[in-house]
């Protein structure tokens, strides 16, 4: 079994919270992170899958969490009653950890956590399995530390490092995807996942009248990942108002299927697109939906870097809440023609990036980092992301780094 990384973080937000609320999609590892050993010791452990708890549980709620030692309540958002009834006891009695919660669907859209548990509870978005995790990797560690690119050069120069396999997009990280012992079983199961979403989960969220036509505007989005969101061109594209195609990526996004990345806004002296950057969670989920399932499909695809960026990007986005300042993640795009895929920032430093699906780099691929770096003399080094095996200096601020060495496993 893989380890998750994210066991240290729920440790410490249960030493910090009242209320601690693991989320994210279905079937990405919720239910068993919360009873590994080193978080299930010493707790209750009751699922709402179990009609026997849900019915008692939607029926007498006060009687439901009766009980001192901390409780356990995978898939809360099936009875959201619940959360009142928390905020009392936490209210009465304060004391970290006392409540543990999953869910699958976004707790903040089916729940309205945000203002039931408001200044009592902490969230862990708990994402698909990551390279990083599957590697025990560190070296996106060492990146995210660096302030110049001398420190880039001790961190990484002097090796050669082993590149991602192609088969990491196909399988994403959903951990029945990503352990199937088959490409067969892998394709069964993410058939499964997407007809259960689709009769289970989408249906209790929201009401959706026509489920075709979600379906239609969920496959445009998995074609589009890595794109800029235009909301009106999918809404065209899937023969809907833009209204419905808002409703229905909210509900996406609310599923934690996709992330819509926010632009960079500074005073660079350059119009910034407003637009956000659309990507889907999962790669492997993305690469389905659009019919890519094998290696050879994906290389002659046209959509092929759209999915590297999208693996790297998620990759990225969801190490963030392991950093030890406070990061985020976005994109640079003007309407003066500069782009940069992504821009770290961490505490008060910006760290731009791009992110290259070729073996091979160029000095000439630098060149946007370059560019925003001019206009940000403060902010850096840079980082060309690609699949070789080679660290190199691609110019003064701007290195490139292969893949493995943030994500791979070490030497």
């Amino acid at each position: 079994m893989i380890k998750r990384i994210f066991t240290s973080l729920l440790k410490e937000m249960l030493e910090t919270f009242p209320v601690v609320a693991v989320v994210g999609s279905r079937q990405v590892g919720k239910s068993t992170l919360i009873q590994q050993p080193e978080i299930a010791n010493g707790r209750r452990y009751l699922t709402l899958d179990d009609i026997s708890v849900y019915s008692v549980a939607q029926a007498d709620p006060r009687s439901f969490l009766e009980g001192d030692r901390p409780l356990s309540i995978d898939e809360v958002q099936m009875a959201p009653a619940l959360l009142r009834e928390i905020k009392l006891r936490v209210d009465q009695k304060r004391a970290p950890g006392r409540f543990l919660l999953t869910g699958s669907a976004d707790l903040d859209h089916c729940a309205d956590i945000s203002s039931v548990l408001a200044g009592r509870v902490g969230i862990l978005r708990l994402p698909p399995i990551t390279i990083s995790e599957e590697n025990e990797a560190t070296g996106w560690r060492k990146w995210m530390a660096s302030t110049r690119a001398k420190a880039l050069d001790t961190a990484f120069a002097g090796k050669r490092y082993p590149s991602l396999p192609l088969e990491r997009i196909l399988s994403g990280g959903y951990p029945d995807s990503l352990l199937a012992a088959s490409n067969r079983q892998r394709l069964l199961w993410m058939e499964s996942f997407k007809t259960t979403y689709l009769e289970r989960d989408l249906r209790r969220i929201s009401d959706i009248g026509n489920l075709g036509e979600f379906v239609r505007l969920m496959n445009l989005c998995a074609s589009s990942t890595g794109g800029l969101l235009n909301q009106a061109h999918l809404a065209r594209d899937a023969g809907m108002s833009p209204a419905t195609a808002g409703r229905h990526l909210s509900i996406l996004e609310a599923s934690f299927l996709i992330t819509r990345l926010p632009p960079f806004f500074a005073n660079i002296g350059k119009r910034m697109v407003k637009a956000p950057k659309l990507y889907w969670n999962d790669v492997g989920l993305s690469a389905h939906l659009c019919g890519i399932t094998s290696t050879g499909a994906l290389r002659g695809s046209l959509m092929f870097g759209r999915f590297v960026e999208t693996l790297l990007m998620m990759e990225i986005q969801a190490m963030l809440p392991l950093a030890h300042e406070p990061a985020r993640l976005f994109h640079v795009r003007t309407h003066e023609g500069l782009e940069v895929d992504g821009l770290l920032e961490i505490g008060q430093r910006h760290l731009p990036l791009e992110i290259k699906a070729s073996k091979t780099v160029t000095a000439s691929d630098a060149a946007p980092i370059e560019r925003w770096l001019a206009l940000n003399p403060k902010h850096g080094p840079g980082i060309v992301l690609y699949f070789g095996e080679d660290y190199l200096t691609l110019s003064k601020n701007v290195r490139a780094i292969p893949v493995g060495a943030l994500f791979g496993k070490e030497a």
